[in-house]
């Protein structure tokens, strides 16, 4: 516990020098400072989906003052325009997590908040799809549904392209399939949803 204080302590440092030196603590808008310890680690949950490898495992150990300190900084390093009092990264990147929070939640015996569903994952990172098959429907196919992003297919764009079904039938639905390297497809996706709803995503 000692050493992963210390760690934490010694990155916490460096990035508040880093944030000093382009003249950005001074600047963020401060958010974090009355809030209880409960709403704190609320904000830093879906933080994982934008975390760098030196940012990780450091939260958990620290004190409530040093939370908020870690949100300061780690938002502070995101800053486009660090001379103005909002963050836009921020707020847009919130904005997204009540959005999934909102749309995506699953029941079930351990209900799983929006954000962190596969829907709600893509959703907070690429924002809302340009395009959306759904096959709800019960029978020989699972239902699924599958999400497409066309924004930027200009000089060297590209469609990205997911699919997620509802392995349970119950609205928990998984991502299986998708043409983006940051994603991981299923092996038996093809197997999972049958040759017709197959040849259907691919086409679609």
């Amino acid at each position: 516990m000692k050493q992963r204080v210390g760690r934490a302590l010694l990155v916490l440092s460096a990035l508040s020098r880093a944030a000093a030196a382009q003249g950005q603590v001074a600047q963020v808008h401060d958010r974090f400072a009355d809030l209880p310890e409960a709403r704190l680690d609320s904000l830093y949950g879906p933080l994982l989906y934008l975390m760098h490898p030196d940012e990780r495992g450091i939260y958990p150990a620290l004190s409530v003052s040093g939370k908020r300190d870690y949100l300061r900084r780690f938002w502070a390093r995101r800053d486009p325009s660090p001379a103005t009092p909002d963050n836009e990264i921020e707020e847009g990147f919130y904005a997204r997590v009540r959005e999934a929070s909102r749309r995506f939640h699953e029941g079930g015996a351990a209900p799983i908040p929006g954000w962190r569903t596969d829907r709600g994952r893509i959703f907070i990172r690429y924002g809302p799809p340009d395009d959306v098959l759904r096959r709800p429907q019960a029978g020989a196919t699972l239902p699924y549904e599958v999400w497409k992003y066309t924004r930027g297919m200009g000089a060297g764009g590209r469609v990205r392209k997911f699919c997620f079904v509802d392995l349970t039938r119950f609205g928990n639905y998984v991502l299986v399939y998708a043409d983006d390297a940051a994603e991981a497809s299923q092996p038996s996706w093809r197997l999972l949803l049958g040759r017709e709803a197959y040849e259907q995503v691919l086409r679609f």
